[in-house]
Parts: C-alpha cells; structure tokens; sequence
C-alpha cells in the first residue's frame, strides 16, 4: 500500500523546524552581462471587490520592476527588492492595474518565479505566472453555459501581434469571425468575452496560434462568486499532474489542438501503488475527454499523461470547496517554486508533491518570508505528500530526485489550484 503523508508546517507548533536568519545579501541589481532582465507576465484582476497580489520568488537578494500596461503604453510601475527571504509580495493596484489585465515583471535573475492570487467578492483564485510565449497555446475547461468565460491575451513586447483562435466545444468548431486574425497592439491586451460571443456553450477549448509577433493568454471563469484564474499553454506529449485530496467533482481534462485524431493513456499513482494504462483511448480532432478523478479515491494522488501528439492535460474543480482550474507540468525537476502558495486568512493551503520515480526521495520544504520555516520530508517512490502551508510569499520545493509540484487553497468557500514552476538550475 502507499503511504500518503500528511504534514503541517507550522512556526511554535513544537515541530522541529529550523527559523533561518536572512541569508547574507548578495549584490543587489539584475545579473551581470544580461542584456536584458528576464520577465515574467501575470494575468491580475483588479476590480471594485476582487484584488489581486502577485508574489515574486527569486534565489538571489535582487532588484526588479513591475509594470501594468494596455493600450500601448504602462499605467503604472514600481521597484522592488526581494530581500535576504529571496521574495516579495506586491499588490496589482499599487502599479494601476484595472480590469482583468496583465502586468510586466522585470526578474532579478533567471531562477525567479511569480505568481498571482486573486481575492474579494467571497472569490479566490491563484495562478503561475508565465514566462516565454509560445507560437501555439491551449485552454482548456472554461464555460458560458454557467457563469461567464474571458480569455486575455497579452501583448507585453513592443511589436504588434496577431493570433488566431480555434474556439472548440460540443457543438463542433466555432466560425465566428471574431475569432480570425484577433490584432493585440504593442503593450496592449485584449479581453475576448466568450459569454457575449458564444453564449450557452458547456465546454470550451481555445487553441491559439500567433502568426505576427508573441503574446501570452489566460482563462478566467466565473460562477456566482466562485472564481478560476489559469494559463493557456504549449501542447506536448507528456504530462504529470498531482492532484488534491476531496473534491465533489473533480476532473482531469485531456484536450487536442490538432485537426487529427491522437492516441492517449492514463497512468494512476494510487492508494495501492502505480497503475500503468488506468485508461486509454483516441481524442478526436480538436476533441476533449473528460475523466471523473473522484471515483477512483478522494485522496491526494498524481497522474500522468502520455500522448502520441501534442495534447493538454488540465485540472478541474468544481464543488462546494470552490473552483479551480491549472495545467499539468510537462517536465519533473528536483527543485519547484510555489509563488503565492500559503494558507490565506480564515482558509487552508496544501503542497502536494509526486514522486513518480522508482527510487524515494527527500524532500526539502522552505517557506520564504523574512523567517523562512524549513523541513524535512522522507517521500517513497511512486509517492505523494501533502505539506499544509502557512502564511508566506510562497515556498520552494527541493528534492534529491525528480518531483512534481502544484499547490491548493480554499477561503470563502472558493478554492484555487497552481501548478508550480521548475527550475532548471536551482
């Protein structure tokens, strides 16, 4: 049988776990002989009762600079330090922010992620931000049937950019010319609201391929009060997905980008240990299979998704808990970044972390705030273990061995699921 292990990182709870002092700062500014920062572009949400906070995650004490911008130029910027903790949190507003927009993060170094986490309005939601654009994206599990379903697309670069949308749902491919040669102007977004284009459609998936230029998109969904902030991303042909414990209805959404027919299967790591081949079957064109995730266990446990074309695996919750949505990681690594990942005020946040290998691993948990809180984990191969997670800018994640990392978070009676960044390097 598996052994699921369940930990609370906790400050004077008579855990052993180490305060660290702040680490030694290293010289301040961006990293010598880059020409230019690496960025980092966050969908936010910054209404009357919804405000968002991005939390910027770093392995070195460095200067950066954060920026909002729409309709060609910014509406606000600020600096900002990551400090000994190697991280900050900063607020939408504070850099003009407004609407469902995007922000520009100029990084301190290549190993830094950011994060977002939308609250108010008895909402929450939280997101990975991205990084690099790519020339095809995939969102998947948004609806119009129920509530209402924007997509953003950024254009943080100085060149105009042009994508075109292949809008998929059940009732086959979406022709409507709105769709075709969609033009995002230079520092610019634009706000494709799906409820008013196609209303009264149950699933939706959007590929979008950007034939001029670069830009990064994201989904929002609303019910009721009820929020999910995700990315679009990049197709491939393998994914791995932890996935939280409870959950009335929780699915796992396997979508294709492509006008031909591809082959899937779904390998379990279970209560009883990995089950190879849990299921498999043929995705037709631009088609979706949606799996019930809870009839297997209520446990916290992973996936993996391997595809002979590139495809999109995709978390969905939907339940009294809250509802959230994020992607799967299409790679392992020893070391993950959780921008934004803690416990908010009168809700709970949990760690979940895959170990999909043969070999057990241990695992090192960091929370990153001016005292960061470490600990210790021993994690079996084929292993999952749930961290619960204190207040913090976000937690780093270090393994002796390949994992997959994403975090949870409900507050308000609505939840959130991200998905972690790896890092390459350290």
């Amino acid at each position: 049988m598996m052994r699921y292990v369940a930990a609370t990182v906790m400050v004077g709870l008579g855990l052993t776990a180490v305060l660290l002092p702040p680490a030694e700062a290293p010289a301040p500014g961006f990293e010598t002989g880059l020409e230019s920062p690496p960025i980092s572009v966050c969908p936010v949400v910054e209404t009357a009762n919804r405000h968002s906070a991005l939390s910027i995650l770093s392995s070195v004490d460095g200067e950066g600079r954060i920026s909002s911008f729409a309709a060609g130029s910014e509406t606000g910027a600020l600096e900002f330090r990551t400090g000994g903790s190697g991280s900050v949190t900063l607020q939408a507003a504070d850099v003009g922010a407004v609407d469902f927009t995007g922000t520009l993060i100029e990084m301190p170094s290549e190993n830094t992620a950011s994060g977002v986490t939308v609250t108010g309005g008895a909402g929450f939601a939280a997101e990975s931000c991205a990084d690099t654009p790519s020339g095809q994206a995939l969102i998947s599990g948004g609806s119009t049937a129920d509530g209402s379903f924007q997509i953003l697309l950024l254009n943080p670069y100085a060149g105009e950019a042009i994508v075109d949308m292949v809008v998929a749902t059940e009732t086959g491919l979406e022709s409507d010319a709105r769709f075709s040669s969609v033009v995002v102007p230079a520092h610019s977004r634009i706000n494709m609201d799906l409820t008013a284009i196609i209303p009264g459609r149950e699933r939706i998936s959007v590929t979008m391929t950007t034939t001029r230029g670069s830009v990064l998109a994201a989904g929002l969904q609303a019910i009721g009060n009820r929020t999910a902030l995700w990315r679009a991303v990049e197709p491939g042909v393998d994914w791995w997905l932890p996935t939280p414990a409870g959950g009335e209805s929780k699915q796992l959404l396997i979508t294709n980008p492509s006008a031909s027919q591809v082959q899937y299967q779904l390998d379990f790591y279970g209560p009883d240990g990995l089950v190879e081949l849990m299921a498999d079957g043929m995705l037709e064109p631009h088609g979706e299979v949606r799996i019930p995730l809870t009839e297997q266990t209520t446990d916290a446990v992973g996936y993996r998704v391997i595809a002979a074309e590139p495809v999109v695996s995709t978390l969905w919750v939907d339940s009294a808990e809250g509802l959230a949505a994020t992607t799967g990681s299409q790679m392992e690594a020893p070391t993950w970044l959780l921008p934004g990942a803690r416990g908010p005020a009168g809700g709970a946040g949990r760690a979940v972390v895959l170990n999909s290998g043969l070999d057990g691993v241990t695992v090192t948990v960091r929370s990153l705030k001016e005292e960061s809180l470490v600990r210790d984990f021993e994690l079996a191969a084929e292993d999952v273990l749930v961290i619960n997670l204190v207040e913090a800018n976000g937690y780093r994640i270090e393994a002796t061995g390949p994992v997959v990392a994403l975090w949870t978070a409900q507050s308000e009676g609505d939840g959130s699921a991200a998905v972690g960044i790896p890092l390459h390097d350290g």
